[in-house]
């Protein structure tokens, strides 16, 4: 019993005087991403053999499907892609536009807010919608743009990495801004049919 007691003796001074500080200010050091260097913004027009063309940094990369019209545009600066899907439109422009919504929607289950913007280019004639996925959803943006007669392309942006929003978001808003100025640009390169009235 004196045992216990002495060595509670030893240890209790010891505990009290850890517990207090000569430096009550100190602060756990927070979890840092890494400093990200942007790429001067230097313009290019991408001209394929599929009936669209559109303007992009010189950082994007596009990559050809062999025996399809579809692209991958390839970000390694940011590890990123967007996959492009271009469908010629027959009869199934109404389809095209549902499936991309659906496409999009799917993300709702880990998007916090999904945000539409219309696009519309009348001297282009491209017209479709863009979407901003907010939250830890696998694809941040997706967006397409139809003639509504012969053209329909639709484009979703990835980072080949874990989504977290928050730490993504500084390379997302670069990327965006060139993003939106290459749906902007799309021109159709086949002449454009006019709308069945």
């Amino acid at each position: 019993m004196k045992k216990r007691i002495s060595v509670w003796l030893l240890i209790l001074p010891i505990v009290m005087l850890a517990c207090g500080s000569d430096d009550p200010e100190y602060y756990p050091k927070p979890r840092g991403f890494m400093r990200l260097e942007f790429p001067e913004r230097v313009y290019h027009t991408y001209e394929g053999d599929c009936g669209y063309s559109f303007d992009i940094p010189e950082y994007f990369k596009v990559e050809n499907k062999e025996g399809s019209c579809n692209k991958d545009i390839v970000i390694n600066r940011f590890n990123a892609s967007i996959y492009l899907t271009y469908i010629p439109v027959d009869t199934n422009l109404l389809m095209n536009i549902e499936y991309s919504q659906k496409l999009v929607y799917d993300h709702s289950i880990k998007a916090d807010e999904i945000m539409e913007a219309r696009v519309i280019n009348d001297e282009n004639k491209a017209y479709g919608m863009k979407y901003n996925i907010v939250g830890n959803a696998a694809s941040p943006y997706q967006f397409y743009v139809t003639d509504s007669s012969t053209h329909f392309l639709r484009g979703a942006l990835y980072f080949n990495a874990a989504p977290n929003y928050d730490s993504l978001k500084p390379s997302l808003e670069y990327v965006l801004e060139d993003v939106d100025k290459m749906i902007e640009t799309v021109k159709w390169n086949s002449e454009i049919q006019p709308l069945n009235e």
